[in-house]
């Protein structure tokens, strides 16, 4: 991406997941905004889990904090009707061919295909919603931007390829305008970020592996918070 572009970056986790981007170029002095999430509990997190709901024909229902909620919330009837996924993306990446399906909650299948394919257009929607709705923001569609991709490092060609289909079926992308689709490796791209931080803080005591769930600028007593610790708690959680 030039210096010039528009980016949103989405950080697919097989725990958690969650997305920045930009609504002005760098050259303009463009900064980085990270989308927030909420459980509607008063928690207040950088990424939201990796859950997704349909309902009992197959039809995208939730995401998130949302999903996990609505099908926790479900009697037994109703649940075994639905199809919950959480931690797929293991499953998914693990895979030479992903038209095995693979498996809801109640032990029902969908093809992986289908499945990630709806979390990107969840993701691809949401980040366009927040947008519209930024300061900043204008009626901006998913043609504007390059979106960024985070995988493992062990990426082969075939999964590639199958985020690749993924993408074009949520609408990031289209086949005209693949070379707008970007992938970046988890650890190359959190050894990045640390390194345009400043070195101060970066060590620090008693820093606990659930501070992802802590606010922005937030810090457990003890301790001191930036955010590369953010960053790098937040990458360890997906490598």
């Amino acid at each position: 991406a030039g210096p010039d572009s528009l980016i949103i970056s989405i950080d697919f986790g097989s725990g958690f997941s969650g997305y920045a981007f930009n609504v002005k170029p760098r050259q303009e002095g463009g900064e980085t905004q990270i989308k927030r999430w909420s459980d509607g509990l008063g928690l207040d997190t950088p990424k939201t889990p990796t859950c997704i709901l349909f309902d009992e024909h197959g039809e995208f229902m939730k995401f998130g904090y949302e999903a996990k909620t609505a099908f926790n919330n479900m009697r037994g009837g109703e649940a075994e009707k639905h199809y919950f996924f959480e931690r797929f993306k293991t499953d998914v990446f693990s895979r030479d061919y992903w038209r095995r399906g693979i498996k809801a909650a109640n032990e029902k299948k969908m093809t992986e295909l289908q499945v990630f394919t709806e979390v990107l257009r969840f993701l691809k929607d949401d980040a366009l919603k927040t947008i519209r709705s930024h300061p900043e923001g204008g009626e901006f569609t998913a043609d504007d931007f390059t979106w960024v991709l985070t995988v493992p490092d062990t990426l082969d060609y075939s999964t590639k390829q199958f985020i690749i289909k993924s993408a074009v079926q949520a609408g990031l992308v289209t086949d005209a305008t693949k070379d707008k689709l970007m992938f970046v490796l988890e650890s190359e791209a959190a050894l990045t970020w640390c390194l345009k931080l400043q070195p101060d803080g970066f060590i620090t005591q008693n820093h606990s592996r659930d501070s992802q769930d802590q606010p922005a600028g937030a810090a457990e007593p003890g301790t001191s918070w930036n955010g590369t610790e953010w960053i790098c708690n937040v990458w360890q959680t997906n490598i």
